[in-house]
């Protein structure tokens, strides 16, 4: 049987077999960045990934990093602005099994809250004329409030080899995948509901005397109109996915060169629906049979708004994808003091 090795060169003369090497522009490590790193104090000299292991440094440094076949290494410090993952050596137990370094898949972006309930109409009682005044209208729901967006810091991989239990693991036989895809956006907020119509004011009864109705009773007056809903909050943008950068030595650039990297920007939340609508006010009674004088109509309900509401949020535009550059260093050592 072949060995992994042989399987590996072999596949790097058939290109439709080996996994495609990414086309990765070098660039250089900044001063402060190097700075950090060689100033942080080592996380521990061995970190083992086994299963799934959090980390909440904003640098995470050992002399080695070992991963167990599966493991994942995932990030969960995303309110830093950069996060580095060095070892001066990765192992891998297994390189044909997938490894996995990744930012906290479970991290959102807030959600935007709901607007306020519009201000309720007055009650208008009383009559003009004879009818019951109408009840004043009901106030719109208040605006709802923007989904946000979070963005993702950068993210430094340091690594001077990269070996399993035999040696330095060849280039396209590693399973590594770099799991830093951008944060969706929040959903808007739902507009507030709107006011309730006020209360309209009851008719005048009639003036009635011994022999007729000297003058007639008058109608309830109409309700308030409810108020429209609120506009609902807009769309929060997607987040862009993690800029990746290797600060790597070449044979270690030349694993991960071939690592499956997904840095896709967030998508967009969704706009916020327009709020509900309050409900009219009620109209007023009508004056009561009075001796000679007959008894009048209630006043009509007030009417519903026409939109509903005040509309949805703006949408928002999805995420842009992330860069991967590579730094290209004769040794890591110096930024491990050696």
């Amino acid at each position: 049987m072949k060995s992994l090795r042989t399987v590996a060169c072999l596949a790097t003369l058939l290109p439709s077999v080996a996994l495609a090497q990414q086309q990765i522009p070098t660039g250089s490590l900044p001063p402060d960045i190097a700075a950090a790193i060689k100033a942080a104090p080592l996380t521990q000299t061995l970190i083992p990934i086994s299963g799934e292991e959090k980390f909440s440094q904003q640098i995470i440094k050992a002399d080695e990093i070992s991963f167990a076949a599966g493991a994942k290494l995932t990030l969960t410090g995303l309110n830093h602005p950069y996060i580095v993952v060095a070892a001066q050596r990765i192992k891998f137990a297994n390189p044909d099994a997938y490894s996995i370094i990744q930012r906290d898949p479970q991290t959102a972006a807030a959600l935007g809250s709901d607007g306020p309930v519009g201000p309720n109409g007055a009650d208008n009682p009383g009559e003009t004329n004879r009818t019951g005044n109408p009840g004043y209208p009901g106030g719109p729901g208040g605006p709802a409030v923007a989904g946000q967006t979070r963005q993702l810091p950068d993210v430094y991989l340091v690594a001077g080899e990269i070996t399993d239990p035999k040696g330095p693991i060849p280039a396209g036989l590693l399973n590594l995948v770099l799991l830093f895809r951008g944060i969706d956006g929040g959903d808007g907020g739902t507009g507030g509901r709107g006011g309730n119509g006020g209360r309209a004011g009851n008719g005048k009864e009639g003036a009635t005397s011994l022999f007729d109705c000297k003058e007639g009773g008058g109608p309830g007056g109409t309700g308030g109109a409810a108020g429209a809903g609120g506009r609902g909050g807009d769309a929060g943008a997607g987040g862009q996915g993690a800029d990746l950068i290797f600060v790597t030595t070449k044979p270690a650039y030349e694993v991960l060169s071939y690592s499956r990297t997904n840095n896709v920007g967030g998508r967009a939340g969704l706009p916020g629906r327009g709020g509900n609508p309050g409900n009219p006010g009620p109209g007023g009674q009508g004056a009561p049979a009075n001796g000679w004088c007959k008894a009048t109509g209630g006043g009509s309900p007030g009417s519903f708004p026409s939109p509903a509401n005040l509309g949805l949020g703006n949408t928002a535009a999805d995420g842009a994808k992330g860069t991967v550059t590579a730094v290209i260093l004769q040794s890591v050592g110096p930024l491990f003091g050696k």
